[in-house]
């Protein structure tokens, strides 16, 4: 259920439309071939969601007059990169998340292969109508360049980021937060870039009145990886877990993958029962959906029903049963537009059986069940097979999870080293624990 970031497809489609190569007069044996690759991946892709999406009336769209509109392009694209544009734009008149074409270059399946991911130890998002750098790793290539949190990113290897906002609203009719959030997206996915590429941007630090040129240089991930499952891909894995002297633990990871569970698991049995926990899902694509109910299942002592998977085909519940030793405290969860999927699923869930509060701003509302399929052109092709529905009946994808409490956060909180989201949580969480302390309310799970 992990989602790709298909952002980046459509900013392609913004700048790159252009460039799709006219057919050739005369067809060599290599063109021939290709001709049918490319004929019998667009099948794949078209067909594939004919018969898997999960609304038979394509919400609202003519599916086969989509074919029709697009099949006839196909001579459009003379290579790879120009199918992968062609592709996207058809499964963009869809307009839902985890449809997307991902090349197979960019994809890691093998240890040989994770030098196509590497870091520039960065991660953004959009506040205060730019995209904002949240968090620069110490000691990584960004906090050497001098990057710092706070910063307000300008110009991306070579292309202005105010330009780029502007198109993504005009190709897809979007408000600027909804287009906001796609171009930080966008942006994130330049500093996972191949070990080695270099990437150029221009910045304006917080607090400071002219822009800085910068370049970083990616350098490999070191940490754990997730396995690939089928044709979905590993993932770089970071996972944080620390208790504050005041009793307050504090958990994050940044996917749900199955090698982060062993992790998980022991730290939340080891937590006291008088303490209070945060969960951490800002920035967190997604992941298996499964994994879900089964991290809720450590947090609870009731059944809890998290939500349910609607298919084509019929619809599957997702049950959390309590485990012993659970942690029972009280229970703050962290969400920004980057939480999508299955951090949606798993944040919503928590919040409407009453398990825990949801602090920071709205979600992305990308939350579609997926699966990866290898194309005849050797690319991969994300496709959305079933929707989530929350507790209360609420379908989560365009509309996201709406916190208990919207605390967001400014560049300038984050050049001073404030995380107020994490404040609010923590101050609530303290709150809580002495309203059990003095029996004023019991643990509500």
């Amino acid at each position: 259920m992990l989602r790709h970031n298909w952002a980046g497809s459509l900013l392609a489609w913004c700048i790159g439309a252009g460039t799709l190569a006219a057919g050739a007069l005369v067809s060599s044996p290599d063109e021939t071939k290709w001709a049918a690759t490319r004929q019998q991946t667009f099948e794949m892709v078209w067909s594939t969601v004919n018969e898997a999406y999960f609304d038979p009336r394509f919400g609202g769209v003519d599916w086969a007059a989509v074919r029709a509109q697009y099949e006839p392009r196909l001579t459009e694209a003379g290579d790879n990169p120009a199918l992968r544009i062609l592709l996207q734009q058809m499964l963009n008149e869809l307009d839902r998340s985890h449809f997307a074409i991902l090349p197979r270059e960019a994809a890691v399946f093998t240890p040989e292969e994770r030098v196509r991911i590497g870091t520039m130890g960065v991660e953004v998002g959009w506040m205060d109508d730019a995209v904002v750098v949240t968090h620069v790793t110490t000691g990584g290539p960004a906090e050497k360049a001098g990057l710092r949190p706070g910063a307000a990113l300008r110009v991306l290897d070579g292309r202005d980021l105010h330009e780029l906002l502007a198109a993504v609203q005009q190709s897809g009719r979007w408000d600027t937060l909804r287009a906001g959030r796609y171009l930080a997206q966008w942006t994130a996915s330049h500093f996972r870039a191949a070990v080695g590429k270099r990437l150029k941007l221009r910045a304006q630090l917080s607090g400071g009145e002219n822009e800085q040129e910068f370049e970083l240089e990616s350098v490999s991930y070191e940490g754990a990886w997730s396995e690939p499952v089928g044709n979905f891909p590993s993932w770089p894995l970071e996972l944080a877990s620390a208790v504050s002297t005041d009793g307050v633990a504090y958990l994050r990871f940044n996917v749900f993958a199955r090698q982060v569970m062993k992790d998980i698991r022991e730290f939340l049995l080891a937590l006291p029962p008088g303490g209070g926990l945060v969960l951490d899902l800002r920035g967190n694509p997604g992941g298996l959906a499964t994994m879900a109910p089964g991290i809720t299942g450590w947090l609870t002592d009731r059944q809890l029903w998290l939500g349910r998977m609607k298919l084509r085909q019929g619809v599957m519940q997702f049950a959390a049963f309590p485990q012993e030793g659970a942690f029972t405290g009280p229970l703050a969860v962290l969400i920004d537009g980057t939480s999508a999927s299955t951090a949606e699923l798993m944040a919503a869930g928590l919040q409407e059986t009453g398990r825990a509060r949801i602090f920071g701003e709205r979600s992305a509302g990308q939350a579609l069940p997926s699966s990866f399929k290898q194309l005849p052109s050797g690319d991969l092709f994300q496709f959305a097979m079933a929707d989530i529905v929350t507790p209360r009946g609420r379908s989560l994808e365009g509309a996201g999870v709406v916190p208990d409490e919207i605390v967001l956060r400014t560049g300038a909180d984050l050049a001073a080293g404030r995380d107020s989201v994490l404040d609010a949580a923590r101050a609530w969480l303290l709150a809580e624990r002495a309203k059990i302390s003095t029996g004023q309310i019991q643990t509500n799970n």
